[in-house]
């Protein structure tokens, strides 16, 4: 192997124990943060509420906006400028908490901030992918990397839980930290061009020239444009089952706890041996025909959910889990390697920001619209129409101009 593609495969796998190293910490603060609200701060489902809303409405409004940043900018100086904005809001919450201050404002800014970096920094890492690794490997990298984020998101709530119930808040903050330190430090060791040379294509452009641009750029494409309808179509009939799903496992199919923990488990199995599968599926298929198929399997499964209502409820919801974890993610990680090949480099990051602003927006109106279907109408039927709004996707899909799309570089 020469110096260089040597160089190019010893930096993707730091990038890939960066982005591990600092999903986890995203992970912890999952469950660290509502822990937090509600056992030190008294705060109630109200409140509680209003955290995922401040940690993704802010991140859907500013994250176009690091993606210009991320075409502009050195992709390194990037990712570990996100990390530390990260491990410092961390840090000032720990401060502010242990001095004393105990206002639920205080987790309201850091959600905010840890969203929108995370983002950016989700962004940044899905950009450099294509500059790392070479074009015939890139669906299998992605694969690689899907499977293993996967895996941290298994591990990733139960360190936080553990965190939470052996220390106190502002230290639980202070390990939380710890982790997106120790991923600034893993990506800043990564030396690729690709990573430390400044963008310099459209600096001159104001920056709604650029987000434009970026626009139509999904536009215009048609598999950008009827990926990103089919993305947010499913995530928002899914953000809304996810809202509710809880409730409907408990107090509507009066499933025990371990029962419901053994389900989400089948989700994270499925969701690894989707990862691993999709590189294999977008070759034997392409990558157009993979994607349809997966999401309309994926769509498919989530009638099981209403279905359990009829009988036999621990059983299809396990088969759902199961499947549409499986299914989901193959399709996301195929739609990504979609994207970083159709899209030019000096505008991959814009791109990617846009569709993950979509995708991040799509979580609290899902959740909100989830909600109100279940109080007008009851849980099992809410469960009905929003599996009937994800039956939608596959249809973005299965016309021809998507269909074939990726043969020509799958093959």
């Amino acid at each position: 192997m020469r110096p260089d593609r040597e160089r190019l495969a010893h930096d993707w796998w730091l990038l890939l124990v960066a982005q591990a190293i600092s999903t986890t910490g995203t992970q912890i603060t999952v469950v660290l943060l509502p822990a937090v609200a509600i056992l030190a701060f008294g705060a109630g489902i109200g409140s509680a509420t209003l955290l995922l809303v401040a940690e993704f409405l802010p991140a859907a409004l500013l994250g176009p906006f690091g993606g210009v940043l991320i075409d502009r900018a050195r992709l390194r100086s990037v990712l570990v400028s996100m990390d530390f904005v990260r491990a410092c809001a961390l840090l000032a919450a720990a401060a502010a908490i242990a001095s004393g201050l105990q206002s639920i404002w205080v987790l309201y800014v850091l959600a905010a901030v840890l969203g929108v970096a995370s983002a950016v920094f989700d962004s940044a890492a899905e950009t450099a992918i294509p500059a790392l690794v070479p074009a015939p490997r890139l669906e299998k990298a992605n694969a690689t990397r899907s499977g293993l984020l996967n895996l941290v998101r298994i591990a990733g709530p139960g360190l936080g839980g553990l965190v939470v119930a052996v220390v106190a808040a502002p230290l639980a903050l202070l390990l939380n930290a710890a982790a997106f330190v120790v991923s600034a430090a893993v990506i800043a060791a990564a030396k690729a061009p690709a990573l430390r040379t400044r963008a310099q294509g459209e600096a001159g452009k104001p920056v709604h020239h650029q987000l434009r641009d970026a626009l139509r750029c999904l536009r215009e494409d048609l598999v950008l444009r009827r990926s990103l309808l089919g993305t947010a179509t499913l995530n928002l009939a899914g953000s809304g089952i996810g809202a509710l799903f809880f409730v409907y496992a408990y107090q509507q199919l009066l499933l025990r706890p371990g029962q419901v923990g053994v389900t989400m488990s089948a989700f994270s199995l499925g969701a690894v041996l989707g990862a691993a599968g999709s590189a294999w599926a977008a070759r034997r298929l392409g990558a157009g025909l993979a994607c349809a198929v997966c999401a309309s399997v994926a769509a498919g499964a989530l009638f099981l959910i209403p279905a359990a209502s009829l009988g036999r409820p621990f059983e299809l919801l396990l088969t759902y889990q199961f499947v549409f974890g499986a299914a989901a993610t193959a399709w996301a990680t195929i739609l990504l390697s979609l994207r970083q090949r159709r899209t030019k480099p000096a505008m991959l990051g814009r791109v990617s920001a846009l569709v993950n602003a979509v995708t991040v927006a799509t979580v609290p109106l899902g959740a909100v619209a989830g909600t109100v279907l279940a109080e007008v109408a009851g849980l099992t039927p809410a469960m009905l129409v929003l599996a009937l709004v994800a039956a939608v996707t596959p249809l973005f899909y299965w016309t021809g101009g998507f269909r074939t799309a990726g043969r020509e570089v799958i093959a």
